[in-house]
C-alpha cells in the first residue's frame, strides 16, 4: 500500500491556503512526498510536515475576514430565532422544561450560597491563608485534653525567636460587665475582649475612625463597633469620648471605631481593650514574667508565605518545653489550626480562652456541608435529566424538519449546533428566572438561617464563576443526547417517519427517571427523620421542668451578697412559685465549671466532673427527682455535696449515706489547677443522689454531675431562677425588674426562658431539616414535571390505540392501568433501590446525636407511599383526561 502524507498537517495546508494557491501547492508537496516515500516513507512523512509549515507564508494565507464572520453571525442568528419558534411553538414542553430547570437552578443557588458562606468564614481577612491559631495538648497522668489557647511568653517569644513566624498576636475574654457613658450613666452589660497591639496588624478589622497602628497600643484606650457606639452614645462620631468600665478605676478612652464583622466570622465581639491596659497591674506583671504554659490567651501566629505550619508547631513546642516548669507526668506540645479551618473543624477542641460570644455562633458541621453539596447537585442534575428526558421523548416530532434540513445540506454539526443553542436558550431563561426567585426569596432566608446572604454585583465572583460554569455544563449535557440522536439518523428514514425509538433510548429514559426518584425518595426519607428527630430532641423529658422559669443573670457583687434578701422579696411576689440561686443552669450557654473527684483515701486517680453550685431551693425549682439521700437544709451544709446518677455510678456509690470525698482541683481557663493557695482539696461529704437529667444539650451524653451548696469554695453563684404562674407574665417580669434594680442599682435587668434557651441547642437542626424539606420537596415536584411531560407525549403517541381499545369495550380504568403501569413500576423500581441506600445514610447521620429515635419501618413506608401517590396522581391526570375522550375524535386524528 502507497503511504500517504501526514493527515493534520494536510488540513492545516487546507484551513489556511488561499483557494487559488490550494491546487497548485498541494499537488506539488504531494508530488514531492510521492518521490522521497519510495526511498523513506519515514524521511517523507517528517519532509512533508517541514514544507507543510515552510508554505505558511502572508501571501499563501486565505482572509478570514467578513464573508464567514458575516456568515456565521447570520447562522447563528438564525439557530436562536429557530430556537425561539419552537419554544414559543411547543408551550406545554417548554414550560415543563423552564420550570424544572428553574426551580433546579433556583435550589441550587440557594443552597449553594448557604455552602460558600459556611466554607468562606474568616476568610474576610487579607492574610487569611497565612494566619493559625495556637492549640495545646496536654496530657496529665494519660488524661489528655486539646484547648484553643496558650501562654503570654509563646505569643511573645515565638515572634522574635522562631523566623517563620511574622507576627503573633494575643487576645483574653475580660468577662461581661458595665460600660457606661459618664454623661449618660445608663449601663449596657457586654463583653469586654483585651488583645495586644498586634491585633489590628494581623487580622484585618478596618476603623471607620482612629489609626490602626495606634488605635490599641496606648493604656487605658478601647475600640468599639459602629453598632455599640450608636446604643450608647447615639452616634458613631465618638472617636476621643470616654467609656466608664465597672471593672477599672480609670476610664477608656474610645480611639477607634469598627466596623460589624460580617455574619461568617469566628470573631463576633463589639469593643476590644488595649492589653497595656493591665501593665502595671501586679497580676500582670507576673503574667509577662513567668507564664511560659498557662491557657489564658487565645493566640494567633502569622507567618510567612513559604513557612511550615507542622515545622513551626514543633519551634513552638520546644520553646515552651525548654523554657516552662511542667508537673511530673505532664505531656504538652503545641499544633497550629488554619484559620480557615476553625469554624467547621474545631470539634473535641475545647476553647479555652474564649474571646467571643459563642452562644451567637452556631459550630460548623462539614458532614452538613457535603449533605447539602449533594442536594444542591443532585436538584440541579435532576432539572437537567427531565430535559434530557423530554428532548429524547419529543425527538421523533421533529424529524421532518432534521429531514428537510440535511437534505438541502446542513451538516450534522450544524445540527448539534442548533440543538445545543436551544439548550442553551432554554437554560438561559430558567437561570435568570432562578436569580429573580432567589432574590425574592433571600430575605425571608436570611431572617432563617441567620446569615446576610445576597446574590447580585457583590456576590464573590468565584461563586458566579462556579455557578455559570456549572449552569452552562448542565446546559450543554442536557441537549447533548437529544443533539446527537436526532442528528445521527439518515434523510430518508426521516422523511419517511421511521421510528426513532431504539431499545436503548427508552432504556436510558427509564434509567434515569429511576434515578431521579431514587434521589428524591432519599431526600424525602432524610427530611421526615430529621424532623421527626428535632421533634423528639424538644420533646424528651429532660429530667427537669423547663417550663415557665425565667433566668436572671447575677452580674454585680451585690445582687450576689444579699441574695438572701432578693430572694424572700421575689417569693413574696403572688405570681411567683419557687426562687433558686445557683452558678450554672440546666442548658447552661456559659462554660460549665469542672472538678477533679476521688473517694477519700482512695489511691486512684481523680476523675473528672462537672459542677453546679446551688442552694437548698434548687431541687424544688427545677423539679428534679432525688433518688437516694436527702436535700441541702441549712448553711452547715457548705460541706456537703449531691451527685447525680452518674458520678454516683463512677464513684461506685450506690447509696448516699455521708461518704467523703476529696475534690483537689479545678479547671480554670480550661486548665486544672488547686482549688485553693494552700493546695488542699475541698473534701465535702455525699448527702444525697438525683436521677439523671440533661443539664446539657441531647447532642451530649449525661455526664458526672456535682451539685455543691452555694457556700462553696469553687463557684460563686450566677443566675436567680424563678418558677413563675402563666397568668400576667409581663407584669410578673416587671416586678422582679423592680426587686433586682432596688436591690442592684447598676445592674441591668437580663433574664431569658429556660425553654427558649434550651431550644436554641436545636436551632441549627431546625434550619437544616427545613432546608432539606425544601430541597427534598422541590426534587419531587421536578420529577414529577418531567414524569408529567413524559406521560403526556406517551399518551399523544397512544391516542389512535386509546381509541380503538374504547371501540372494543376497554373501560376508563382499564386505559389509565395500561398508560400509568410502565412509570409506576419505574417509581417502584426508585423506592426498591433508594431504601437501603436511606436506611444507611439516616442511620450514619443518627450517630451525631447521642440522644436519638429509633429506625421504624413505617418511616420509610411513609416515603414510599407519598412518592407512589404524588407519581400516581402526576401520571393519572393526563391517562385520564385520554382516556375519557371521544373516541371518534381520536381515530381521527392523523
Amino acid at each position: 500500500m502507497n503511504a500517504q502524507p501526514p493527515k493534520y498537517p494536510l488540513r492545516f495546508l487546507r484551513w489556511f491556503c488561499r483557494e487559488d494557491y490550494l491546487d497548485e501547492i498541494e499537488g506539488d508537496l504531494i508530488e514531492l512526498f510521492e518521490k522521497q516515500a519510495e526511498k523513506s516513507p519515514e524521511r517523507a512523512k517528517r519532509r512533508f510536515v517541514w514544507d507543510v509549515v515552510k508554505s505558511f507564508r502572508l501571501r499563501n494565507i486565505r482572509s478570514f475576514k467578513r464573508s464567514q464572520n458575516s456568515n456565521n453571525y447570520g447562522m447563528y442568528k438564525s439557530y436562536f430565532r429557530i430556537g425561539w419558534r419552537n419554544l414559543w411553538r411547543n408551550k406545554l414542553y417548554s414550560a415543563l422544561n423552564i420550570c424544572g430547570l428553574t426551580f433546579g437552578i433556583a435550589c441550587f443557588l440557594v443552597i449553594g450560597l448557604y455552602v460558600f458562606d459556611e466554607l468562606t468564614f474568616d476568610l474576610q481577612h487579607g492574610h487569611a491563608d497565612r494566619i493559625y491559631r495556637v492549640i495545646e495538648q496536654k496530657s496529665v497522668k494519660g488524661e489528655a485534653t486539646t484547648i484553643a489557647a496558650g501562654s503570654y511568653k509563646l505569643a511573645e517569644e515565638s515572634r522574635s525567636s522562631i523566623p517563620e513566624v511574622e507576627n503573633t498576636t494575643r487576645m483574653m475574654r475580660q468577662g461581661r460587665a458595665n460600660l457606661v457613658d459618664p454623661e449618660n450613666p445608663v449601663p449596657f452589660q457586654e463583653t469586654v475582649t483585651v488583645a495586644d497591639e498586634h491585633f489590628l496588624e494581623v487580622f484585618d478589622f478596618p476603623l471607620s475612625a482612629g489609626d490602626e497602628r495606634t488605635a490599641l497600643k496606648e493604656p487605658n484606650s478601647i475600640i468599639i463597633n459602629e453598632d455599640l457606639a450608636r446604643r450608647i452614645f447615639n452616634s458613631t462620631d465618638v472617636l476621643g469620648r470616654n467609656l466608664q468600665f465597672s471593672h477599672r478605676s480609670s476610664p477608656l478612652k474610645i480611639t477607634g471605631i469598627f466596623k460589624k464583622h460580617p455574619t461568617n466570622s469566628s470573631f463576633t465581639f463589639n469593643n476590644v481593650m488595649s492589653e497595656s491596659s493591665f501593665y502595671n497591674a501586679d497580676f500582670f506583671k507576673q503574667t509577662m514574667a513567668y507564664d511560659w504554659a498557662s491557657t489564658s490567651f487565645s493566640v494567633y501566629a502569622l507567618l510567612n508565605p513559604d513557612a511550615d505550619p507542622g515545622s513551626v508547631s514543633e519551634k513552638m513546642t520546644r520553646l515552651v518545653l525548654s523554657n516552662a516548669t511542667l508537673e511530673e507526668g505532664t505531656k504538652l506540645s503545641y499544633s497550629l489550626q488554619a484559620l480557615k479551618d476553625m469554624h467547621l473543624y474545631s470539634e473535641g477542641i475545647v476553647d479555652g480562652a474564649r474571646n467571643t460570644n459563642v452562644e451567637s455562633i452556631a459550630q460548623g458541621n462539614p458532614l452538613y456541608i457535603k449533605i447539602f453539596s449533594f442536594a444542591a447537585l443532585f436538584s440541579l442534575l435532576i432539572a437537567g435529566i427531565n430535559y434530557t428526558n423530554l428532548t429524547t421523548a419529543r425527538a421523533s416530532s421533529r424529524t421532518k424538519e432534521v429531514g428537510v434540513r440535511k437534505t438541502v445540506g446542513a451538516m450534522r454539526s450544524h445540527l448539534i449546533t442548533q440543538f445545543l443553542i436551544e439548550s442553551l436558550l432554554m437554560t438561559s431563561i430558567s437561570f435568570a428566572l432562578a436569580i429573580l426567585i432567589v432574590n425574592l426569596l433571600l430575605p425571608s432566608f436570611n431572617h432563617f438561617v441567620g446569615k446576610q446572604l445576597s446574590l447580585g454585583i457583590s456576590t464573590d465572583y468565584w461563586f458566579w464563576l462556579t455557578t455559570i460554569s456549572l449552569v452552562t455544563t448542565i446546559g450543554l449535557a442536557s441537549g447533548t443526547y437529544g443533539a446527537l440522536l436526532l442528528s445521527h439518523f439518515k434523510p430518508v428514514s426521516l422523511l419517511r417517519k421511521l421510528s426513532l425509538q431504539r431499545k436503548g433510548d427508552l432504556s436510558l429514559r427509564k434509567g434515569l427517571v429511576i434515578f431521579q426518584f431514587t434521589i428524591s425518595i432519599v431526600m424525602v426519607i432524610g427530611t421526615i427523620v430529621l424532623l421527626l428527630q428535632v421533634g423528639y430532641l424538644n420533646e424528651t423529658n429532660l429530667g427537669f421542668n423547663k417550663d415557665l422559669l425565667v433566668v436572671i443573670d447575677v452580674n454585680t457583687g451585690q445582687a450576689r451578697s444579699n441574695f438572701e434578701t432578693v430572694k424572700n422579696e421575689m417569693a413574696k411576689v403572688p405570681s411567683v412559685r419557687d426562687v433558686s440561686v445557683s452558678s450554672r443552669v440546666p442548658g447552661e450557654w456559659k462554660t460549665f465549671r469542672t472538678i477533679k473527684i476521688k473517694n477519700q483515701g482512695s489511691t486512684d486517680d481523680p476523675l473528672v466532673s462537672y459542677m453546679i453550685g446551688a442552694d437548698k431551693d434548687f431541687l424544688r425549682t427545677f423539679e428534679i427527682e432525688l433518688a437516694d439521700g436527702r436535700n441541702f437544709d441549712t448553711p452547715l451544709d457548705s460541706s456537703s455535696i449531691i451527685v447525680n446518677e452518674t458520678a454516683a455510678k463512677m464513684l461506685n456509690i450506690t447509696e448516699a449515706y455521708g461518704q467523703v470525698v476529696d475534690i483537689p482541683e479545678v479547671s480554670r481557663d480550661g486548665a486544672f489547677g488547686p482549688i485553693n493557695d494552700e493546695n488542699k482539696p475541698f473534701s465535702p461529704r455525699i448527702i444525697g443522689v438525683v436521677k439523671d437529667f440533661h443539664f446539657q444539650s441531647l447532642h451530649e451524653k449525661i455526664q458526672p454531675l456535682i451539685l455543691a451548696y452555694n457556700q462553696n469554695p469553687i463557684h460563686n453563684i450566677d443566675y436567680y431562677s424563678v418558677r413563675i404562674a402563666p397568668t400576667d407574665i409581663q407584669g410578673t417580669l416587671d416586678k422582679l425588674k423592680t426587686i433586682m434594680v432596688s436591690n442592684a442599682a447598676h445592674d441591668p435587668f437580663e433574664y431569658h426562658f429556660l425553654a427558649e434557651q434550651l431550644a436554641l441547642f436545636y436551632v441549627e437542626d431546625e434550619r437544616r431539616q427545613a432546608l432539606l424539606g425544601w430541597v427534598a420537596l422541590a426534587t419531587i415536584f421536578i420529577a414529577c414535571l418531567g414524569l408529567f411531560g413524559l406521560a403526556t407525549f406517551a399518551t399523544q403517541q397512544r391516542v389512535k390505540e386509546i381509541g380503538v381499545r374504547k371501540v372494543l369495550g376497554a373501560t376508563v380504568l382499564n386505559l389509565v392501568s395500561l398508560l400509568s403501569r410502565e412509570f409506576i413500576k419505574l417509581v417502584l423500581i426508585a423506592n426498591v433501590i433508594a431504601l437501603p441506600i436511606a436506611w444507611w445514610a439516616v442511620n450514619t447521620w443518627l450517630q451525631e446525636y447521642a440522644y436519638h429515635l429509633e429506625l421504624k419501618w413505617w418511616m420509610f413506608g411513609l416515603a414510599t407511599a407519598s412518592t407512589i401517590i404524588i407519581a400516581v396522581i402526576t401520571i393519572s391526570q393526563q391517562a385520564i383526561r385520554t382516556a375519557v375522550t371521544n373516541p371518534v375524535k381520536s381515530l381521527r386524528t392523523e
